[in-house]
């Protein structure tokens, strides 16, 4: 893709994406890696559980793979079958790597999430919530909860912990989330709320933060959550601005149809972030492009292509119900210079949550 002006960096940073992805990643587009990503502990039975303490924390990567230690008692362990209880969100979660079908089934929204089919997760039980699974864990950092800075007087946050590897600009570079398998009555309309602090660096690599995938329509029953098989919609930043992101299945995930934006990444306070992702459509013959929001201010697209630029649009097919919900920071490119980003009050809703 040549491109000029800011274009070129964005063009850049999200044609690279679909090359090698260092550290073990598997093929891949601007989104991201198939199953078998890195060194990412998925599924199993999640490493070690340390229950107990007072309100430590639980982690995601590093160097060591999956942690969970701490909290004030109880299982804290994640990547298995799901436990007794969650943060705003549901009890019993999904299947822990996520090849088979079995999304969690509906919850109660959490305090400060109450828009009607809402699930939140606001971090305050010092663990990763019930249902959410390691998946990407490559190059350096961690994801994990802790208290080093909680959104608006909570005591707790997750926290993509000094992020850095590989060569700058280089493809490949280091990518912390997690995942969770949405009830299988979701619906084809996710809204996205979610407060995001990031310091000291905006990186000039493409940063996912959130995405959700849905089975194509006649997808083969038992694969609504086998994430080869599911196309998805991305929020993310690239070249220091927002952009969002339409993905047909990884791998390859592409070609895939990227909206950028002048907006820059909100850099050193908290920001919310809203999402639309619009599966249904009303009566249209395909899916709606995402919409993002920051601060309650709708993002203005300024430029939309296709990557690689000699692919066609790919089709936004229409969804029945979305299926899997990542979260972290899943950067494309290396980043030499550590960087910490933290999300809280995250939740995601067939109707829209509002950052109030």
């Amino acid at each position: 893709m040549k491109r000029t002006g800011m274009i070129v960096g964005v063009a850049l940073a999200l044609a690279a994406c679909g090359g090698s992805q260092g550290g073990g990643a598997t093929g891949g587009s601007a989104g991201g890696t198939g199953g078998t990503g890195g060194g990412a502990a998925s599924g199993g039975t999640g490493g070690e559980s340390n229950s107990g303490g007072g309100g430590g924390t639980s982690s995601i990567g590093g160097s060591g793979g999956v942690t969970a230690s701490g909290g004030s008692g109880g299982d804290t362990s994640v990547g298995g079958s799901g436990g007794s209880t969650s943060t705003g969100g549901a009890a019993d979660g999904g299947a822990g790597s996520g090849g088979t079908d079995g999304g969690a089934p509906d919850a109660p929204p959490a305090a400060g999430c109450s828009a009607p089919g809402a699930i939140c997760w606001d971090f305050e039980t010092g663990a990763l919530p019930t249902g959410w699974t390691p998946y990407r864990n490559e190059f350096n950092g961690t994801l994990l909860v802790d208290g080093t800075r909680p959104y608006n007087g909570s005591r707790y946050s997750l926290h993509a912990k000094d992020l850095m590897g590989n060569v700058e600009g280089k493809d490949g570079g280091p990518k912390k989330t997690m995942k969770f398998n949405l009830p299988s009555t979701f619906g084809p309309t996710l809204w996205g709320r979610a407060f995001i602090y990031v310091d000291p660096a905006r990186p000039m690599s493409h940063a996912g933060l959130f995405n959700a995938r849905y089975p194509r329509p006649g997808a083969a029953a038992g694969m609504s959550t086998t994430i080869s098989t599911l196309d998805w919609y991305e929020v993310a930043s690239s070249a220091m601005n927002y952009v969002s992101i339409y993905h047909p299945p990884e791998p390859p995930g592409t070609p895939e149809w990227v909206q950028t934006s002048d907006t820059p990444l909100v850099l050193g306070h908290w920001a919310c972030m809203e999402w639309l992702f619009d599966a249904k459509n009303g009566d249209a013959a395909e899916a709606a492009d995402p919409r993002v929001w920051i601060d309650g201010t709708e993002i203005v697209w300024s430029n939309t292509f296709v990557s690689p630029s000699t692919a066609t649009r790919p089709t936004h097919e229409k969804a029945t119900t979305f299926t899997v919900l990542e979260a972290g920071v899943y950067l494309y490119q290396g980043l030499s210079t550590a960087t910490n980003w933290w999300i809280d009050d995250l939740g995601v809703s067939p109707q829209r949550i509002g950052c109030n």
